[in-house]
């Protein structure tokens, strides 16, 4: 029996990455005022998009790197965690990285927002969608 290639999904990901992305940029604006925080937060929509690409597609990730894994409902939730928790990381330490001192750099509640948005995007997706308009549904 041949393995089923998974279907990879891109809209969803795309809109929503380019949302929490955004949302990370106010956020840094508000955390590290003056520091040259459009620099500093740039990298905040790709790092998104790359996360919810990820999140979306578990099966067709995992399938992409040689480790096909059978998708189960724990499986996805725990995926999705560790996903979050990178997310929330990778946000805090952006600013260790640009060298800031430890009282700069974005708020521990604002890095939690965006990992938990990042773990919970695919479910808020089917709330999303159907208040789009028919031209963006894909």
């Amino acid at each position: 029996m041949a393995a089923q290639a998974a279907a990879f999904v891109f809209f969803p990901a795309i809109v929503l990455g380019i949302v929490i992305g955004l949302l990370e940029l106010i956020f840094v604006h508000s955390d590290e005022p003056g520091m040259g925080w459009f620099k500093h937060g740039l990298h905040a929509i790709p790092t998104m998009l790359f996360l919810l690409l990820i999140s979306f597609n578990i099966g067709a990730a995992s399938q992409m790197v040689g480790y096909p894994l059978q998708e189960s409902f724990w499986l996805n939730i725990g995926v999705r965690v560790l996903l979050g928790i990178i997310a929330t990381v990778k946000v805090k330490a952006a600013a260790a990285i640009a060298g800031k001192a430890s009282s700069f750099g974005e708020k521990f509640g604002h890095a939690v927002v965006i990992g938990a948005l990042i773990a919970a995007a695919p479910y808020v997706w089917i709330y999303v969608e159907p208040m789009l308009p028919a031209y963006l549904k894909f």
